[in-house]
């Protein structure tokens, strides 16, 4: 049931990408546009979760021959866990301008790492370094701005507005 209820969000998801995706403005000097890579992530997207929910029908096919039937197999810790994630993203989004990129992407790596059973000393330094190193690529060499916070606004060596002068 698990396998079939992502299959259909990421189905879904796929399509809507797709669909906003179309509506990018097209380049006159161009044959392609900012929609090209939205549009083969949507459709990578789409192609998985029908893959994903077509497989988990023919499980369900399987079990429903079986005596405890499928309600007795379904799995919400699963259910759960798969879809923490998606809160950790929404975490990120509602997150990022108070406590900044770094912190936000330290805390949800932490999370998942932990999630995933890494021991806590070694979760606690690889999220901090990955958190770290990503942000110093993105502000220093790829020149994006990732949100500061309010806690780390200009205290940063390597932050976007440091690199102005």
């Amino acid at each position: 049931m698990r396998d079939f209820l992502l299959g259909l969000v990421f189905a879904i998801g796929g399509g809507v990408i797709v669909a906003v995706a179309r509506t990018y403005p097209t380049m006159p000097t161009l044959q392609f546009g900012p929609s090209l890579f939205p549009t083969i992530i949507g459709i990578g997207m789409i192609l998985g979760g029908v893959l994903l929910t077509l497989t988990s029908l023919t499980a369900w096919r399987a079990a429903l021959g079986d005596s405890r039937g499928v309600v007795g197999r379904f799995d919400w810790r699963g259910l759960a866990l798969s879809l923490v994630p998606c809160a950790l993203v929404v975490f990120y989004i509602l997150t990022a301008e108070i406590l900044g990129a770094m912190i936000c992407m330290a805390v949800s790596m932490l999370a998942l790492m932990l999630m995933r059973g890494a021991r806590l000393w070694l979760a606690v330094i690889v999220a901090l370094v990955v958190s770290g190193t990503i942000y110093w690529l993105f502000s220093r060499y790829l020149l994006i701005p990732l949100p500061e916070g309010l806690l780390l606004s200009q205290r940063l060596p390597f932050s976007s507005l440091s690199l102005a002068g």
